[in-house]
């Protein structure tokens, strides 16, 4: 039977067979990266962490996975990838994917997140690029972003709702636009009418004008909401809300 990939939170997710291999490799890497004694950052908050809550993992894990660019998804060949991360300064999959050898590229306006980040990968060699553009007021190319054919992956991972309308379905195209063809993106994002959060996406006609500002074919399936509501975030212990999930190919 064929997963529709494209839908709501669910903790049964992180242990369907296409995704347990991926959650499991991110859960070491991250008591690795705790005892190296490097902070990671999850929802703004940078700290040392032993683990990452499993809503996050639900997001990282499968966005990973399904666009075969986590170490498990790559043990049938694939060389190193140009990667785009919007928003994720010093979150777990810019760190991950560019200890696997590839270029990561992360749009955050955060300023001291970006530069932290920054300091981190230049101690450690990896090849992350992390800059301040805002997608919603620079409309920049792949080629200015040292990536001349485009990205092969572009992620978003709860991002979007931070960002205030109209600019949502302005960023969400020009996301788009930096893959390459045949470049695969991925986006998650807060999902729900109870969502906390500043523009969350509290409806299906909200869900379904992002992705026609995103423009490209969905992959796995139309998006569908599973009824499910969690509450996620422990500022707002009394808000239930989901986290929604799109993949995109070029």
């Amino acid at each position: 039977m064929t997963v529709n990939i494209n839908t709501t939170l669910d903790r049964a997710d992180l242990e369907r067979p296409d995704v347990a291999p991926t959650a499991r490799d991110l859960k070491r890497w991250v008591w690795r990266w705790r005892c190296s004694g490097t902070p990671l950052g999850v929802n703004g908050a940078v700290k040392r962490r032993w683990y990452v809550r499993w809503h996050k993992m639900w997001e990282y894990s499968r966005g990973l996975a399904y666009t075969g660019a986590s170490r498990p998804a790559r043990q049938g060949g694939g060389g190193a990838m140009q990667i785009l991360d919007v928003g994720g300064a010093m979150t777990m999959p810019v760190f991950y994917l560019a200890g696997l050898g590839d270029r990561v590229v992360v749009l955050d306006i955060n300023e001291p997140m970006t530069r932290q980040m920054n300091d981190i990968a230049r101690a450690r060699g990896l090849k992350i690029d992390g800059r301040t553009t805002n997608l919603v007021d620079e409309d920049v190319t792949a080629e200015q972003l040292g990536a001349p054919g485009g990205f092969d992956r572009v992620y978003c991972f709860c991002v979007i709702e931070h960002i205030p309308m109209p600019g949502q379905a302005v960023a969400a195209r020009r996301m788009a636009g930096l893959l390459k063809p045949g470049g695969q993106m991925c986006i998650t994002f807060d999902f729900g009418e109870h969502a906390p959060t500043e523009q969350p996406l509290y409806t299906m006609e909200h869900v379904h004008a992002i992705r026609e500002a995103i423009g490209l074919p969905l992959i796995g399936g139309e998006f569908e909401d599973n009824g499910q509501r969690f509450p996620l975030n422990r500022k707002w212990p009394d808000k239930q809300y989901t986290f929604g999930s799109m993949f995109f190919r070029k």
